[in-house]
């Protein structure tokens, strides 16, 4: 198929709950568009792998920020300045969400993402893919997952808090039925693409 371009670089998230088969699509995804650049949150580095292993939220929460700042440093800026399409399984709204969910009778959710805005990229387009908690939380049983993230309750209050998010910006959230066939999901997520692609080449067409 014709390969989508951009006529600047842009950021698209993809976000939703453990199971929601988020990295299954981005791998189906980067098949579909092999000149986009594909990266994730927490990344594989020293950071990522250090906010993985502690399970103390606040710690947590400023190790993953540093991880996406150097995330943002080393990958999605320079991709963006160069025109460049990057892809993100994962990013600010993940921190938000899940941290939200653990502190929240520490701190308040748009104290988190406040944090985050001053400094940080925000995505062009998310793709929020939602699905039952109780069925994502079979998916990550069925293939043996054992986070402490990967608990019904817990994975519910994520829910509540990716839905406020979207909420808050319909302009940005694009939201799937993440309970379909993955084919079918991954379908329905590169048709949204290429249609945001379209319309924002179509605009920056009518402002020359």
């Amino acid at each position: 198929m014709q390969i989508m371009q951009a006529d600047r670089g842009l950021l698209i998230t993809l976000e939703g709950i453990d199971g929601a088969g988020k990295t299954t699509v981005a791998r189906m995804l980067h098949k579909r568009f092999p000149d986009f650049v594909f990266t994730r949150e927490p990344t594989e580095g020293p950071l990522g792998e250090l906010a993985r292993s502690t399970e103390e939220p606040l710690e947590q929460l400023f190790l993953f920020m540093a991880d996406h700042a150097n995330h943002l440093r080393s990958v999605v800026l320079p991709s963006i300045s160069s025109g460049r399409i990057v892809v993100s399984d994962r990013y600010i709204d993940s921190r938000v969400a899940y941290q939200g969910a653990l502190m929240r009778d520490l701190v308040p959710l748009d104290w988190i993402y406040e944090i985050h805005r001053p400094w940080s990229r925000m995505p062009d387009m998310t793709l929020l893919f939602r699905i039952d908690p109780s069925l994502a939380l079979e998916r990550c049983t069925n293939r043996g997952a054992t986070s402490i993230f990967e608990r019904e309750s817990f994975l519910r209050e994520v829910s509540r808090n990716f839905d406020i998010l979207a909420s808050r910006e319909p302009e940005r959230f694009v939201v799937i039925d993440a309970e379909r066939e993955i084919s079918d999901v991954a379908d329905r997520a590169a048709s949204e693409i290429e249609r945001f692609i379209r319309r924002r080449n179509n605009l920056a067409g009518t402002q020359l």
